[in-house]
């Protein structure tokens, strides 16, 4: 008898459940829900960042999206019960020892934290209404990830890092200021278009995000050709503030892969980390995804950090190309590079972080610290919702820092000297 043909059996039955798994990138419109939420929250105000422990998960009540359902046949994955209150940590406020609890509630108001290990969740958190099952969205965090899929794209020859914005947007061909600007140039995100406060309104309302939204739609807002010629300026420190430029991204990823972002997203990234829970992206009332309208749990948003660790481990795999991945973590070298609130030798790229410090770890770090921590030595993830109330602020960003610190210490096994 080949005993050779039980093994292939099993690798059949393997490869057919992963598939099973495996979503198809199907997402379904769904329209705007009531737009209020009990007798205080309202389209107006539902951004307010008191009410994001709320509104974020609920992000559909106010606004149109485009929904992805998980797949039906994936087993439930049981919470795991390990608290991380008690883990020892230092407070930057003073310096004192503290417990890693204190510094999630009191200094960085985590509302979830969820750490993988070798692909495996270690440990998870929630606190404050976060509920592990449900999208929460990203907002300006979801910048950098697309980023991540324009350097994809490239490295697909979809795109020409130094061909022009204005070479792949035919509606946008006439604008003089996006001819300047190359696609490489977009991608670094180390600068953006100048703003005033009406014209960042205006752009928010088009797009749907607040009262009286522009019935024409976001694409009719950023197709005048004299919205692009402005100066840019640069992006301070770690901020990610988002900005029409993020939607112009968006719209040139739509054009030069022929899809619909919320599918590029879902067939680049998405699939290959088999989301355990829904996916949404908000839309303006025509149906286009808005730049920062990703919606996804805790436990999906710690399996995108996951996939940089394994395209790291094996490049031949990994649709992440690995020249974008040892930019992100390469050495700032004689650089001044300095972000407050993080350690020296910290440095934006592509949106994320690169971390001073000890080698190999890279962050994506939203507004209110919501966070993705990645070590690619420990393979290590560490994923973070948070609703601190002060944007960008050096304190929360040190506080971060500590955290990450704490849970090493707590899930890293110490080696032993020989």
């Amino acid at each position: 008898m080949n005993r050779r043909w039980p093994v292939v059996l099993l690798l059949f039955s393997l490869s057919s459940a992963a598939l099973a798994a495996t979503p198809t990138c199907q997402f379904d419109r769904l329209p705007a829900g009531e737009q209020k939420l009990g007798p205080w929250i309202d389209q107006g105000n539902w951004l307010a960042i008191e009410h994001q422990r709320l509104t974020l998960q609920a992000a559909t009540t106010f606004m149109p999206a485009w929904r992805l359902a998980p797949a039906a046949d994936r087993p439930a994955v049981p919470l795991v019960e390990r608290s991380l209150d008690d883990w020892p940590a230092v407070d930057p406020y003073d310096g004192k020892a503290r417990s890693l609890g204190f510094l999630l509630d009191s200094r960085l108001a985590a509302d979830g934290v969820v750490v993988l290990r070798n692909g495996q969740i270690v440990a998870e958190r929630y606190r404050n209404g976060l509920l592990p099952d449900r999208p929460r969205l990203l907002l300006d965090a979801t910048r950098p990830l697309l980023n991540l899929l324009g350097a994809m794209s490239v490295s697909q020859g979809k795109l020409a890092a130094d061909k022009s914005v204005s070479r792949y947007i035919p509606a946008l061909a006439a604008s003089g200021g996006l001819r300047k600007i190359a696609i490489q140039r977009l991608l670094d995100g180390d600068e953006r278009h100048t703003w005033s406060p009406e014209e960042l309104a205006a752009w928010q309302q088009a797009a749907g995000w607040g009262e009286g939204a522009n019935g024409n739609g976001l694409r009719a807002w950023l197709a005048q050709p004299s919205h692009w010629d402005r100066p840019l300026s640069e992006v301070p420190d770690a901020r990610a503030t988002a900005t029409p430029d993020d939607d112009l991204l968006a719209w040139v990823l739509v054009e030069s892969n022929a899809q619909p972002l919320a599918r590029l997203f879902c067939e680049q990234l998405l699939r290959r980390a088999q989301p355990e829970h829904e996916v949404l992206w908000l839309s303006d009332a025509q149906g286009v995804e808005l730049a920062n309208g990703l919606g996804l749990s805790l436990r999906d948003f710690a399996r995108l950090g996951q996939l940089f660790v394994e395209a790291r481990g094996s490049r031949s795999r990994a649709r992440i190309p690995g020249w974008f991945i040892e930019t992100l973590v390469a050495s700032s070298g004689l650089r001044s590079a300095e972000i407050k609130g993080l350690s020296k030798g910290s440095a934006r790229r592509y949106g994320f972080v690169h971390l001073g410090g000890a080698a190999n770890r890279v962050a994506l770090i939203g507004t209110h610290g919501t966070s993705l921590y990645i070590d690619f030595d420990k393979r290590l993830v560490i994923a973070t919702f948070a609703s601190h109330p002060q944007a960008y602020a050096p304190a929360t960003l040190a506080v971060l820092e500590q955290a990450w610190k704490s849970i090493e210490r707590g899930v890293v096994p110490v080696k032993k000297a020989k």
